[in-house]
């Protein structure tokens, strides 16, 4: 968005923590980045250098909050908007040990109170409406998120040696698609092996389909902590499905697309998501989603349209997955208004949208 914005004649900083190796000042596609600080000291390093340095140079700021926001209201001296993706709340108390998980639980609703008069910006239903229960005075606005993409993978896909079994995998794919589904239907799941992901449940619910469907596998893409990963592989292992789960690690760009493009569906069972951004690039590459009824994942799939919407728990989970498998044309007529639907997100209507809103706060 930012980099639009520049292009459109506006000035663009950003204020954000340093990490190893990184200048303190660089400029990337017109917009001046300035680094300082880290992850817990960030904070207070924004507020030292805006009165030092930039004070008095823009209209407008952006407060963007990942998990703890910068208070600018109480000293930026200039109109402030929130950009806000999504809520923590039951996060706390699968990422966090106690008691700093009822610390940030409590602390979250008392500090996004404070904001309740501060225009927001948000990019789903569900998080503007967990910012209503909050008895926000201020507008809010609901910007559609944006994805990249890239139409030569899914035009020239191209055969790929098989995955291991149970390991770590090569980096590209063997062909499965939608053709192929009654023979051997191969699930994803890309993003962070983390708990508040809930992967566990995930194979949980392909054990379950696994005992109808012996020839199915799983494809885990991602990585997460190390005592998680351990949890997840000895999870396979009892539940007798570890040669048939592949752990994939990170993966982005082309290998990642052939993975999407080559699913049968992409799975999510995330306690909540700000909107879940990986359902809209499977979708890209015309893969449907089955997810969880959860806030920010019921917004990113329009049920038995782009996708299947279950209740959160690994047998309705499994059951789609079964339906998906079975009913005739599902999987392609989903995931053909899956692709139609994705073409609608696009960063230009993103930062237009956006910087509407911006345009407006700062008068």
């Amino acid at each position: 968005m930012a980099r639009r914005w520049v292009e459109a004649g506006d000035q663009v900083e950003w204020f954000t923590a340093a990490f190893p190796g990184a200048p303190p000042r660089t400029e990337i596609d017109g917009v001046r980045i300035l680094r300082s600080g880290h992850q817990w000291t960030v904070h207070a390093h924004a507020v030292a250098h805006y009165r030092g340095r930039l004070h008095g140079r823009f209209d407008v700021v952006i407060d963007e909050v990942n998990t703890l926001p910068f208070f600018t209201p109480w000293w930026a001296g200039i109109p402030t908007v929130l950009l806000i993706y999504q809520l923590a709340r039951e996060v706390w108390w699968y990422e966090t040990p106690f008691p700093v998980n009822a610390v940030g639980f409590a602390l979250e609703t008392w500090y996004l109170r404070a904001y309740r008069g501060t225009p927001a910006f948000t990019i789903s239903a569900s998080t503007e409406a967990d910012l209503r229960r909050l008895h926000w005075r201020a507008p809010i606005t609901v910007i559609p998120v944006g994805i990249e993409r890239n139409e030569l993978v899914l035009q020239h896909p191209r055969p790929d040696p098989p995955p291991s079994r149970g390991r770590e995998s090569p980096p590209h794919p063997p062909p499965s698609g939608a053709s192929e589904l009654n023979e051997k239907p191969v699930f994803l799941y890309a993003g962070r092996l983390a708990p508040s992901k809930r992967v566990h449940e995930i194979l949980g619910a392909f054990a379950l389909f696994h005992r109808e469907a012996g020839g199915a596998r799983l494809c885990l893409m991602g990585d997460g902590p190390p005592a998680y990963l351990r949890r997840l592989r000895q999870q396979a292992e009892r539940l007798r499905i570890s040669q048939d789960v592949e752990f994939a690690g990170w993966m982005d760009g082309d290998p990642k697309r052939r993975r999407m493009a080559r699913a049968a569906a992409l799975l999510m069972a995330s306690v909540r998501e700000g909107w879940g951004l990986v359902v809209t690039e499977a979708a890209d590459c015309g893969t449907p989603a089955i997810v969880y009824d959860v806030p920010g994942l019921r917004d990113a799939v329009r049920t038995d349209k782009t996708g299947l919407i279950v209740p959160p728990e690994p047998a309705a989970m499994a059951a789609a997955m079964h339906r998906l498998v079975h009913e005739h044309g599902l999987r392609e007529r989903l995931g053909a208004e899956a692709r139609a639907w994705s073409r609608t997100f696009t960063f230009e209507r993103m930062a237009a949208e956006m910087h509407a809103g911006l345009e407006r706060a700062a008068r």
